[in-house]
């Protein structure tokens, strides 16, 4: 059930965002606009300590991390300014994250099969093959 509401959540959130990227005045500042989703999703963040850290030490928590967490920073701010920048470079609501979200689909598979040993079956490299079909169809228009 989890695993299920843990994907509902994280395409909540996507749409979410992408109407928020899409609408955000072309006036404004990138690196503001940025700024000010952080400090939204900063107190978000502080809001779901009651529910998902309840029994945990945050303090201690805070050294179980590792150079992972830089990566997520790092790739946050690049897809926040990367959509951004292609909203208002042309980009249609549903081509850019589609196209985006396909690339990505296919260079996981392949860095999942690489870095982490994960399966990389025919149905797999279909379903790659599947996804850069989409990808051609979709930017074509």
């Amino acid at each position: 059930m989890m695993a299920w509401l843990s994907i509902v959540l994280v395409v909540f959130g996507n749409v979410l965002y992408h109407l928020g990227q899409r609408s955000i005045p072309r006036e404004a500042n990138p690196v503001a606009a940025t700024l000010a989703a952080y400090l939204v999703a900063f107190i978000a963040t502080l809001a779901t300590i009651p529910f998902l850290a309840h029994g945990v030490a945050l303090g201690s928590a805070w050294r179980t991390l590792n150079w992972s967490t830089l990566l997520v920073g790092t790739g946050i701010v690049a897809v926040e300014l990367g959509f951004l920048l292609a909203y208002r470079s042309g980009w249609l609501l549903g081509n850019a994250s589609l196209t985006a979200n396909a690339a990505v689909a296919v260079a996981l598979l392949l860095l999942g099969a690489l870095i982490f040993r994960e399966p990389l079956s025919a149905t797999r490299v279909s379903g790659i093959g599947l996804c850069l079909a989409g990808l051609w169809l979709v930017t074509r228009s």
